[in-house]
């Protein structure tokens, strides 16, 4: 079975259904890079995902400035990171990294830092689709995710 594939996001509330399905097989050690340009979608659907793990509705922020964002959740530690800004791939030791790989990883903009992350990962591409709500995403499970693969389904 292919370990990547591919859907089309018609509007905002099949983004949301996508990262509730994600959600269903978060944990600890799980690493998922976002990929995209600027507004194809990576933040909001961090945002999707981590609610979906909450009993509460949670403000999840682009962490573009402060560059990471932590959410302590009830089962799961989210730790979320945006790159965009990073000029050199070592800045990243600085950021606890090390420590953040025992727990659950959201990247964006991960192209900087890609020689310093596990194999074992989950590779998310956000691309814009036909009309402004629609999004494409490629979804690629790496390493010892890749039995995710049959796990997932999409409706």
């Amino acid at each position: 079975m292919k370990e990547e594939f591919n859907i089309v996001l018609n509007n905002i509330n099949q983004t949301r259904i996508f990262a509730k399905n994600i959600s269903k097989f978060l944990e600890s050690s799980m690493i998922l890079c976002l990929y995209g340009d600027v507004g194809t979608g990576k933040t909001t659907f961090c945002r999707f995902l981590i609610n979906s793990l909450s009993k509460k509705k949670i403000k999840v922020l682009s962490p573009t400035f402060p560059i990471l964002q932590i959410y302590e959740l009830e089962k799961l530690k989210i730790w979320h990171y945006d790159f965009y800004r990073l000029n050199n791939k070592n800045e990243i030791l600085n950021l606890d990294f090390d420590l953040a790989k025992n727990d659950c990883v959201l990247i964006e903009w991960p192209k900087l830092v890609e020689n310093l992350l596990p194999k074992d990962r989950i590779i998310i591409r956000f691309f814009d689709g036909d009309c402004s709500l629609s999004r494409k995403i490629s979804i690629m499970f790496c390493g010892r995710f890749k039995k995710l693969r049959k796990k997932f389904v999409f409706n």
